[in-house]
C-alpha cells in the first residue's frame, strides 16, 4: 500500500469517526448551563453566614463571595426583598491555620487555611431542604517578607478559601454536584 492510498484511508477513518462522534452528542449540553433545582425555585436570598469561627469578619467575607459568586452565575437570581424562592442559610463552624512547611530556621513559610461550612438550601413555599450539606476547604499559600506582609497574604488567603466555598455552594445548589 503506498503512502497516498494510507493517508486516503487514514482521513477517511477520522471523518467518520468525528460524524460519529457528532451525531452521539446530539442532546448534550455544556456543563454550566442546567440546573437541578425544582422548575419552581429561580431566585435566592442569601442571608448573613453564622461566623461560629472566632475569626473576625470571616462572616463578611465568606458571605461576600457566595453572594458574588451567585450573582456572576445567574442561574439562580439574588433577592433580598423577601419574596425569594429559596433561603441559602449557613455556619461557619471552623477556620484554621496551620503552617505546613518550615524555613531552614524553624520559621513558617506556607500554611494552610482551611473553611468548614454548614448549608442549608430550603423552598421557601414548601419550607423543603433541597440541600443540607458541610462543604470543608483548604488553601495553602507562601508566607513571606515582613509580620505586616504575612497578614497581608493570610488574608488573601482566607479570600481565596472564601471563594473556593462560593464555588462550591454553588455547584452543590444549582447542579446538585
Amino acid at each position: 500500500m503506498t503512502f497516498n492510498s494510507r493517508l486516503k484511508v487514514f482521513t477517511s477513518l477520522v471523518v467518520t469517526v468525528a460524524m460519529a462522534g457528532s451525531l452521539c452528542a446530539c442532546g448534550y449540553a455544556l456543563v454550566g448551563r442546567g440546573t437541578a433545582l425544582p422548575p419552581d425555585v429561580k431566585s435566592v436570598a442569601i442571608t448573613t453566614f453564622e461566623n461560629k469561627s472566632g475569626e473576625p469578619e470571616l462572616d463578611t467575607i465568606v458571605t461576600a463571595a457566595v453572594r458574588e459568586e451567585f450573582s456572576i452565575d445567574g442561574r439562580l437570581v439574588l433577592d433580598d426583598s423577601g419574596n425569594a424562592d429559596s433561603t441559602l442559610t449557613g455556619v461557619i463552624e471552623s477556620y484554621s491555620l496551620q503552617p505546613v512547611a518550615f524555613r531552614a530556621n524553624g520559621v513558617a513559610s506556607e500554611y494552610n487555611v482551611r473553611l468548614l461550612i454548614s448549608v442549608i438550601h430550603k423552598a421557601t413555599r414548601s419550607d423543603k431542604v433541597l440541600l443540607k450539606q458541610k462543604v470543608k476547604v483548604d488553601w495553602r499559600y507562601v508566607a513571606q517578607g515582613t509580620i505586616t506582609a504575612a497578614e497581608g497574604q493570610r488574608l488573601l488567603a482566607t479570600k481565596e478559601a472564601a471563594q473556593k466555598v462560593a464555588e462550591a455552594l454553588l455547584s452543590l445548589v444549582i447542579e446538585a454536584f
